[in-house]
């Protein structure tokens, strides 16, 4: 069941980042192209132009840059997140420090998503910011 819901949703995805911009290769026909990866003897990932992953990152960023400028989005630089506020056994809000100010300030919602990168103190050469040091994976980890 969830080979067959990657394979439904993934298409979407390569749609959706095509629509924000990601500048995927594509045949002379203008079909998107495909190669393999990774030793697989079928062609079938979709590829971007130059380095695929900088590539999405940045049409990522170009569209939530857009959303910021038409004022749908609020950004919350230099902010980290101190404490997941679980109820009912979900997620409900997170526990905000504002880095520049200390001020302190819980934020409910309806959804959590952590967005927070990987754990990249870890490696000697990453691409990953220094904040991105797995502490607010560790915080809800925390709370179960």
């Amino acid at each position: 069941a969830d080979v067959v819901r990657l394979g439904t949703e993934s298409v979407q995805v390569i749609d959706h980042m095509y629509a924000i911009g990601a500048p995927f290769a594509r045949e002379y026909g203008g079909q998107l192209a495909t190669r393999s990866f990774g030793g697989v003897q079928v062609s079938r990932t979709y590829y971007t132009r130059g380095e695929t992953g900088q590539q999405l990152e940045v049409a990522c960023s170009q569209a939530l840059q857009a959303q910021i400028d038409a004022g749908s989005v609020t950004m919350h630089n230099r902010t980290e997140m101190l404490d997941l506020i679980v109820a009912d056994g979900k997620a409900q809000g997170i526990v905000t420090r504002d880095l520049l100010t200390g001020e302190v300030k819980a934020w409910t919602a309806h959804v959590v998503i952590l967005c927070t990168g990987g754990y990249g103190s870890v490696y000697h050469w990453s691409t990953l910011a220094k904040g991105s040091n797995a502490t607010a994976t560790w915080r809800a980890h925390r709370q179960g």
